[in-house]
């Protein structure tokens, strides 16, 4: 993990909050964050790839930032409260398989679930060459235990107690090499990239976590000595880079967003297209982080990016009120949204799936192939993909949005108050009674954080672009890609149509000739016959030639007629037809040959 940021400001512009915690660290780390000099390197920071985590304390007026802190500052941190000025926090994690201990500090102050917190202390997924080491070395494994237990079975009938021995201690070595393949094939990593529209909504009585597959338009390049399988799978996924992200918003205006480290391997040493897909992968983050801050930021006048936060046009008096309570709302929604990845697959024209589509349906119209089928097949598997992760999102917004109420079982607990008690209550902390210990209030006992109303109007806002957006235009492409599959077969049977009507024609063709050249033949033979006393003249030969050609040619030409074959072919242009066109062109090349004279 890299060194802890210090940029080079006083420290006494800290207020006495974090002077008072008494941890260097912290002193050194934490800056004014509307300082313009300090935005400028803390904004470097977050395209820096071996930055860790940084945390981001802001108010109405002021607003201070620290870079890779450490796990013992974090836990000073979430212990002490926050002075009401500073009413929001944010804390961002990067390669969270390097930060354990900070995401378990983190975990223990908000009492996260065991399965949530080990899924966010993860390992990443190994590269796919140590992955095929280690499937050789299961499988080794397992010979090694059933060569074991085919040696048992011959002492069998030696020693009895011997084999139960032995055959107790192999089965228990197996069961645990099975478990650990398990738990190996089911790792939260791999579990997410094999199924993309995965994504989990987690209650606690003081969070609510997110966790979904974001999807960063860019181009990847599909790995080395890649097995058919995979490549087939490549092809079958959207072309893009899935990155896996929590997302928390707890009960004290904390929101948590910890990211997958897209090069987990890579130590921080990426090549310059890695850096562009880093930087592209993280442009939602900073965005969003630039609008935090005061100080000059690149694009701040540019409408889309601009986000209601701390920088408000009015300062009216109901507004005002209810800034510190919609602040955490609001950044926990516009971390999730991230309108240009979520929408960047479908939405642009220039790369999107309906250009494709246009593309193939032109190349159908020039030539139809049977690869096209497969194309669509694969676009067809991608759109699938890309639909299910939209519902995803869809289903996150309605467990989010969703109200919490008290149920029968929560009033008729002894230790929990009922609504109007605890309305009444004038002391918001737990009563303590002799009988059945401390009272909780309704409110209190509930799981999950509560929206503030600016948060809930955009999130059911992003519902409703996400149907009419990306969803309505996924279903069309796929009526599309359907209409092209059955386009592309009756193209097909059409091109195999035409080439049998051409051969009939050409069969035709030879049968015509064949049928006007067989009398001529017959008179021929019978003229090249030495009958006795009898001798043919060169010019009854030919005049009965004549005859006999100008017959047959008048019964082929009634015959055509009848037959209704005197065009010729279908799909080709008649005689007639070529003559007439050769005529034109000569008759228009000659016209323009006068006029140049």
């Amino acid at each position: 993990m890299a060194g802890p940021f210090r940029p080079a400001s006083p420290a006494e512009d800290l207020p006495t909050y974090y002077q008072d915690l008494g941890d260097e660290n912290i002193q050194h780390c934490f800056r004014n964050f509307d300082n313009e000099q300090n935005f400028d390197r803390f904004d470097r920071q977050t395209r820096n790839p071996r930055s860790s985590n940084f945390c981001l304390d802001f108010g109405e007026q002021n607003a201070f930032c620290a870079f890779d802190l450490d796990a013992q500052s974090y836990s000073k941190l979430l212990i002490s409260p926050r002075p009401p000025q500073l009413h929001t926090r944010w804390i961002n994690i990067w390669m969270p398989y390097n930060q354990k201990d900070v995401i378990k500090v983190i975990g223990q102050h908000f009492d996260f679930t065991p399965r949530l917190l080990g899924m966010m202390r993860s390992d990443p997924c190994p590269p796919r060459s140590q992955s095929l080491r280690k499937k050789r070395s299961s499988s080794t494994l397992r010979s090694r235990f059933s060569g074991r237990s085919s040696r048992s079975s011959k002492v069998k009938e030696a020693n009895q107690t011997g084999r139960d021995s032995e055959e107790s201690i192999g089965m228990t070595e197996l069961m645990h090499s099975t478990q650990l393949e398990m738990v190996q094939d089911l790792s939260h990593y791999q579990l997410v990239h094999d199924v993309w529209h995965w994504s989990t909504v987690d209650w606690g009585r003081r969070f609510v976590c997110l966790g979904y597959n974001s999807l960063h338009n860019v181009r990847t390049k599909p790995p080395e000595n890649e097995h058919n399988d995979e490549a087939d799978r490549g092809q079958d996924i959207p072309h893009g880079k899935r990155v896996w992200n929590w997302l928390l918003l707890c009960e004290d205006k904390t929101v948590i967003s910890v990211s997958e480290d897209p090069y987990p391997f890579y130590n921080g040493n990426l090549r310059a297209e890695d850096l562009k897909m880093l930087y592209t992968t993280r442009r939602n983050l900073v965005n969003v982080f630039r609008q935090l801050s005061k100080a000059p930021t690149p694009l701040r006048d540019t409408a889309l990016v601009q986000l209601p936060i701390r920088n408000r046009v009015g300062n009216s008096d109901e507004e005002t009120a209810h800034r510190p309570t919609d602040a955490p709302g609001l950044l926990f929604y516009y971390l999730f949204e991230d309108w240009g990845t979520t929408f960047n697959l479908i939405s642009r024209r220039d790369h999107g799936y309906g250009a494709e589509l246009d593309r193939l349906r032109r190349e159908m119209l020039i030539k139809a192939d049977l690869t096209h089928i497969d194309q669509l097949h694969h676009i067809g598997c991608q759109l699938a993909v890309l639909k299910r992760v939209y519902l995803a999102y869809s289903l996150i917004i309605e467990r989010v949005l969703k109200k919490q109420e008290a149920t029968l079982a929560s009033l008729k607990n002894s230790h929990i108050m009922s609504g109007a008690e605890s309305f009444a209550s004038d002391a918001h902390a737990p009563h303590v009674n002799s009988t059945c210990g401390p009272l909780m209030p309704e409110a209190d006992s509930l799981l999950g954080v509560s929206l503030s109303s600016a948060a809930k109007v955009r999130f059911e806002r992003l519902k409703d672009r996400i149907v009419l957006y990306a969803l309505s235009e996924i279903d069309e492409c796929l009526a599309q890609k359907e209409s092209l599959v059955m386009m592309n077969f009756n193209l097909i049977a059409i091109k195999e149509s035409f080439s049998v009507e051409r051969l009939t024609w050409v069969t035709l063709l030879l049968a015509k000739i064949t049928i006007l050249f067989t009398p001529v033949t017959l008179m021929t033979g019978y003229f090249s016959i030495q009958f006795k006393d009898t001798e043919f003249e060169i010019g009854v030969y030919w005049w009965t030639f004549g005859v006999v050609f100008g017959v047959s040619l008048l019964l082929i030409f009634v015959f055509s007629l009848l037959s209704r074959t005197f065009e010729g072919r279908i799909v080709t242009r008649s005689w007639s037809r070529v003559a007439l066109d050769v005529s034109r062109r000569w008759l228009a090349h000659g016209a323009k040959k006068g006029k140049s004279v």
